[in-house]
């Protein structure tokens, strides 16, 4: 018995050994990328730390050595559009402070450069911000690659207060779908008259279906657009403070071919869902709501938009600035009350003579 004890009492000892070797080695560690080791052990001690200390050093200089080259060779006139399409990489990564492409740098990247980037979902930025482009009355002018690019999504909904109240206010979604919610390529007529500037928009990718969840789960669909505007502002002359104003058109988010889940359509699929007709004739309540689900209808809605301008470059005929749009939501083909939604971001376009 007293054998079976000292046995034990080696092997305590000799785990307290190799628990003291780990927490040395534990000890060694990195700060800010420079090796460290902690205080109460001491350097000559670990063996382990000075060679990840020499390794570290190393390291630190090939990564040193290549960043100057790295320097080096962007600075070359042969690698600019390259040099582009990487920074254009690295902003995507935080959009929101990433510095935007002027147009001109847009068209210097290659298909390949931009496909799968993101970068066909942001607009250009213009570089210039003083000066102003008349708009001459009898003349014709128009506005080509128009872009609007959202950067806030909000939803309107019922918010309590700390009364106990309710009261209406919008609120911030999450974005749930992917680069492809930006309208571009869109252009139209301007003119001047005795009541001020007129933009109509004519032609473009004027919409884009977008999907944004509420925080408490619900995703709320809508068909972002700015079909058929009419946007008005003041004065003959397009500057820094111009501010265009009017309403657009939102068509539904479904079309008359979409079938719901029963297989029901607005232009072809069944008329109602099986079981359905004996709950409608049967004269109860909660008939409107079973119609509605049924009686699928393209409702078409109004909206408004407000643009100011904040930059322009008379040079180039390049103006931007931001946004702020509203809205309805998706009514699921009638069967549903739309949400009310409130976009702002920033858009771009070009002002040219009409030929």
């Amino acid at each position: 018995r007293e054998a079976d004890w000292s046995e034990q009492r080696q092997r305590e000892r000799e785990g307290g050994r190799e628990r003291e070797r780990g927490w040395e080695r534990m000890e060694c560690g990195f700060v800010g990328g420079a090796p460290v080791v902690s205080r109460g052990v001491a350097a000559s001690k670990s063996g382990v730390c000075g060679l990840r200390a020499s390794l570290a050093e190393q390291v630190v200089k090939r990564a040193q050595a290549d960043a100057a080259k790295v320097v080096k060779a962007v600075s070359g006139e042969g690698v600019k559009a390259a040099a582009a399409a990487m920074l254009a990489a690295a902003a995507l990564a935080a959009p929101m402070n990433a510095s935007a492409f002027t147009e001109a740098e847009f068209r210097q990247l290659s298909y390949e450069q931009v496909k799968g980037s993101g970068l066909a979902n942001r607009c250009p930025e213009v570089e210039g911000s003083k000066g102003s482009i008349k708009i001459e009355q009898g003349k014709k002018y128009r506005i080509v690659d128009l872009c609007l690019e959202p950067k806030s999504f909000q939803v309107e909904e019922e918010v309590g207060t700390k009364r106990g109240g309710v009261k209406k206010e919008f609120v911030n979604t999450k974005l749930m779908t992917r680069a492809t919610y930006t309208l571009g390529g869109i252009e139209g007529s301007l003119t001047s008259g005795p009541d001020g500037m007129t933009f109509v928009e004519e032609d473009g990718i004027d919409y884009a279906a977008t999907t944004v969840q509420l925080p408490g789960g619900e995703r709320v669909p809508f068909l972002f657009t700015i079909k058929e505007l009419v946007a008005k502002a003041d004065g003959d002359t397009v500057q820094t403070g111009t501010e265009f104003g009017g309403e657009f058109t939102v068509p539904s988010y479904r079309t008359g071919l979409f079938l719901d889940p029963k297989g029901r359509g607005g232009v072809t699929g069944y008329d109602m869902a099986v079981a359905l007709p004996g709950m409608e004739a049967d004269g109860g309540e909660g008939q409107s709501e079973l119609f509605k689900e049924s009686n699928k209808v393209f409702q078409v809605t109004k909206g408004e938009i407000e643009m100011g301008v904040s930059k322009i470059d008379p040079s180039t005929g390049e103006i931007a600035g931001v946004f702020v749009s509203e809205q309805l939501g998706d009514t699921d083909m009638g069967a549903k009350a739309p949400k009310n939604i409130l976009l702002k971001g920033v858009f771009y376009g070009r002002i040219t003579e009409a030929e």
